[in-house]
């Protein structure tokens, strides 16, 4: 054995026919064992025990789940039915209906939306743990998560329609203010976590340049968080469209009151046009917000950097 071996050599055992090991196997040298799956499987087993648990709590008849193919088959056949049937002038009186009634109700979305963002900036910087004292940093917490706690259809129905009434006016007014209250818990709490994760640094320099609490915020986290606040606003009204839909079949106004009213006497091709309108239109304001989002946050690309990546990509020319 010469000096390069590290290990303790062995002899050959007698009649073996391939050269002896040079030292002997240690905990390092074996094979590594295969980590046990058994956490892995009784978690799965937890889990199904738990949904066979609250699907049997419940009363869901499994019945109705196999039969749901077929009905859905019928009713959008009776859907399809009022979207492509001829447009007289019935029709189109129907389509222009509910083009109003989303209209409406993007505006419902859009009121409740600015009320929320109005609210949440101040709260969001209050709620932010790097800028604002203990005891107005819990309290206010407490307060954000109350908020978030109560659904907005439960802040329609049991605040702002008692308050506001049903109709024209009133309903419409009641699902601004339900959508705005609920909005200010989340965007404050998405606020202040955007507050808290800023760069130190501009902190530090305004810090020691003598700023206070307002200049600090005005010079360096507001030009840092502003692009994501905006992004925040520009999501939760996108979310507060869908909402104010739902907050409509309780009398709040929009789409959600006309649907309200062709399901109670099952008009299904009026249906079928209520649902057709709220799809376009929230997939138009969704791309449209997705484009104010990205030039927001990512800035618009210049014509001149453009050419220059696209010169960069093109193939070599022979």
């Amino acid at each position: 054995m010469t000096g390069r071996n590290t290990r303790d050599a062995v002899d050959a055992p007698d009649g073996a026919a391939g050269p002896a090991p040079r030292w002997t196997p240690d905990a390092l040298d074996r094979r590594p064992v295969k980590p046990s799956r058994l956490g892995y499987h009784l978690g799965l087993v937890a889990v199904g025990i738990v949904f066979i648990a609250a699907f049997a709590a419940t009363g869901m008849d499994l019945g109705a789940l196999l039969e749901m193919p077929g009905h859905i088959a019928e009713y959008g056949r009776l859907m399809a039915g009022g979207v492509f049937q001829i447009p007289d002038a019935e029709v189109r009186s129907w389509w222009a209906g509910s083009f109003d009634a989303m209209i409406e109700s993007v505006a419902i979305a859009w009121v409740g939306t600015l009320f929320g963002a109005l609210f949440s900036l101040p709260c969001g910087f209050l709620a932010a743990r790097t800028l604002s004292p203990l005891p107005v940093y819990l309290p206010m917490r407490f307060a954000l998560a109350f908020l978030r706690a109560i659904p907005e259809i439960v802040l329609a129905i049991a605040i702002m329609i008692p308050l506001f009434g049903v109709g024209s006016r009133g309903g419409a007014l009641a699902g601004a203010f339900a959508l705005g209250l609920g909005a200010i818990g989340t965007l404050s709490k998405l606020i202040s976590e955007a507050v808290e994760s800023v760069d130190e640094g501009p902190l530090e320099s305004a810090r020691a340049a003598g700023a206070n609490q307002a200049q600090m915020i005005r010079w360096a986290v507001l030009p840092q968080v502003m692009p994501d606040i905006v992004a925040i606003w520009l999501y939760r009204f996108e979310v507060n469209i869908r909402a104010s839909a739902i907050l409509g079949t309780l009398g709040a106004g929009g789409i959600g009151s006309l649907l309200s009213t062709v399901f109670d006497v099952r008009a299904w091709d009026r249906i079928g046009i209520a649902l057709v309108v709220i799809v376009v239109v929230t997939i138009a304001v969704d791309q449209v917000s997705s484009f104010i989002r990205h030039r927001v946050i990512h800035g618009a690309s210049s014509p001149r950097a453009g050419r220059a990546a696209r010169r960069a990509w093109s193939p070599p020319r022979r």
